[in-house]
């Protein structure tokens, strides 16, 4: 006797009334409450409709047939492994789908990485070039309050004024008398130059380097100029940046004080970029930053010679497209413009002389051209470096010229002989970017490779510095010598001084 849904002895066997079904009485019953019918014959059933069968109490319940021997046991087994196959099957196919959805995810991740960094990149560029319009605008509006031009084109000037003259030589016949001046500090202590601090960091690393400083000692300020178009002033006091000069559309080739810092609070700062302009910049009214107050735009290449005149009152600038010009800082008006048939290729460099009257040049090809300001005539001409004159500079006293080309050599002209009195090599293979003389011209200061101090007439080395991990292009000396400050392409400034 077996149910007629399991198969199996039931334990409280029941009998259909109207089929005669044995049926376990908990299945039946279940079955009932689900369907309401038969599961045999699909009739309609009840559970009034089922009779209990009375059993012997001592029978025993028999195995169930599917255990009751050893190949039905193995059938059973076989089953089970199948539906474990089965799952683990499913389960692969289900962990391959997770996979391909989280590859695609990941794969998404990485173009929404993408598309933001793109994003990112652009908006720098529009706050960029929004920097350069507002600067722009702000030139041309704090110009036309003035009734002023912003934007100051070179023309041909006949020359210079009378009232001009008149001041360049007044300021010329003032410092010839303080020429000689004596060092402040002895060649020993130059030779115990260290490294003071350092200030990483400074302008944008995707454009690395700084191309340019000048020193404010009087304010504790620096100003530097880098190759990520912008130019700025950094406290030495509170060794950070205070201010950022931005409107240049290229990299910035020279920036300067204009020394007038003992005049004012602050010092109008100028700054040079290879977009063909030269920026005025002063400070705001109050004490916020600076503004473009003028913006000579007269040259036609690469800006590569910014100085100002002794009197502080005047600029002049040189450029690739082998013209220099003479500016008033105040107005921003363009005094003198000079080419010369001898010079086609460019102006690589340039440096006033301390007296003020004689401006010279550094050419592409080699040359260095002595200029009269006041007749814009050549008065002489040095030959013999290998290169473009990268950097030349006047010692304070305006007895000597240092200049390096494009070779590990400095050359030292005497200005009233016309002679080289001294070459200067330095390392092999080295490179020589800036030189700058201490205010007694005493000392001469070679960087590139690494920084190089000097004296004069000896010519002995003094100091070989090496802490830069980049190019050294601009050095200054402090006023009274005792420091000497650099900035490089490692986006570094660098303070040396003497060992306290």
């Amino acid at each position: 006797m077996f149910c007629a849904i399991s198969g199996e002895a039931p334990e409280q066997p029941v009998v259909s009334k109207k089929n005669g079904q044995v049926y376990e009485r908990r299945l039946i019953v279940k079955y009932i409450e689900d369907n309401g019918k038969d599961p045999v014959s699909g009739e309609e059933l009840s559970v009034e409709d089922l009779l209990d069968i009375k059993t012997t109490p001592g029978t025993v319940r028999p195995r169930p047939p599917t255990m009751s021997s050893i190949p039905s046991i193995l059938s059973v087994l076989q089953k089970e492994w199948d539906s474990i196959m089965l799952e683990t099957f499913t389960l692969k196919q289900q962990y391959q789908q997770v996979r391909q959805e989280l590859s695609h995810a990941l794969y998404q991740h990485d173009a929404a990485c993408r598309v933001i960094a793109r994003l990112m990149k652009e908006r720098d560029a529009a706050r960029e070039a929004l920097a350069n319009v507002q600067a722009h605008l702000g030139t041309q509006a704090s110009t036309t309050t003035t009734g002023e031009t912003a934007d100051v084109a070179m023309e041909d000037a006949s020359g210079l004024s009378a009232e001009v003259r008149e001041k360049l030589e007044a300021t010329t016949a003032v410092l010839s008398k303080t020429r000689k001046r004596k060092p402040n500090v002895t060649a020993e202590a130059v030779q115990t130059y260290t490294q003071r601090k350092v200030f990483p960091g400074l302008h944008a690393a995707r454009s690395p380097g700084i191309t340019s400083l000048d020193l404010d000692a009087k304010n504790g300020l620096i100003l530097t100029g880098g190759n990520d178009k912008n130019a700025l002033v950094f406290s030495q006091a509170e060794e950070k940046v205070v201010a950022t000069l931005k409107g240049h559309s290229k990299k910035i080739t020279h920036v300067t004080w204009t020394g007038r810092s003992e005049e004012a609070l602050q010092d109008m700062a100028l700054t040079a970029s290879a977009d063909q302009t030269v920026k005025i910049w002063t400070p705001a009214e109050k004490g916020n930053g600076y503004t473009a107050a003028h913006t000579l735009s007269g040259h036609t290449a690469e800006v590569t010679g910014l100085c100002v005149h002794p009197t502080k009152d005047y600029v002049a600038t040189a450029s690739m497209d082998s013209s220099w010009g003479f500016h008033d800082l105040e107005t921003g008006s363009t005094l003198l413009s000079v080419r010369s048939d001898d010079v086609t290729k460019g102006y690589s460099s340039a440096s006033f002389h301390p007296d003020g009257l004689l401006f010279g040049t550094g050419t592409t090809d080699s040359a260095i051209k002595i200029w009269d300001v006041r007749t814009k005539e050549s008065v002489a001409s040095f030959e013999g470096h290998v290169g473009a004159v990268k950097t030349m500079t006047f010692s304070e006293n305006g007895y000597l010229l240092a200049a390096a080309g494009e070779n590990n050599e400095v050359s030292i002209w005497n200005l009233r002989t016309l002679e080289i009195v001294q070459k200067i090599k330095v390392a092999d293979e080295g490179i020589i970017n800036a030189l700058a003389w201490d205010q007694s011209g005493t000392y001469l200061g070679v960087g590139g490779t690494d920084v190089r101090i000097f004296k004069v007439k000896t010519w002995q080395e003094l100091a070989n510095l090496t802490d830069n991990t980049a190019e050294i292009t601009s050095l200054k000396f402090g006023p009274l010598g005792d420091y000497l400050v650099t900035g490089g392409l490692d986006r570094s400034l660098r303070v040396f001084g003497i060992k306290e």
